[in-house]
C-alpha cells in the first residue's frame, strides 16, 4: 500500500516543522519529520497496526508516533494520512 496525505494532514506537517523548528532547531525538525514519515512507511506496510477509533468516522485509525498521533484510515488500495495532532490536545472535536 501506498500513502496520501490530506490537505488538513499536509497542514498538520507544515505547522508541526515550524513550530519543532522554531522550538528545537531546524536539525531537530528534521530528524521528527524524518521520523513521520517512517510512521507513514510502516502504516503503508502494515495499515491495521493501530485499531479502527470509534467517534473519528469512516473507519479511522489512531497511531501513536512520540508526542503526537496520526489519525488515517484505509482507503482502497492506500491509506490516507487524515491528520497528524499532538496526543494531548483534543483531537476529536
Amino acid at each position: 500500500m501506498a500513502y496520501r496525505l490530506s490537505r488538513k494532514a499536509e497542514a498538520d506537517i507544515i505547522d508541526l516543522y515550524l513550530i519543532g523548528a522554531d522550538a528545537f532547531g531546524e536539525a531537530q525538525a528534521e530528524r521528527y519529520h524524518a521520523g513521520l514519515e517512517q510512521a507513514f512507511a510502516f502504516l503503508s506496510d502494515f495499515p491495521r497496526a493501530a485499531p479502527e477509533r470509534e467517534g473519528l468516522g469512516r473507519s479511522s485509525r489512531v497511531h501513536p508516533y512520540k508526542s503526537h498521533i496520526i489519525i488515517y484510515r484505509l482507503d482502497g488500495a492506500d491509506i490516507l494520512i487524515q491528520r497528524v495532532r499532538h496526543a494531548h490536545e483534543d483531537w476529536m472535536s
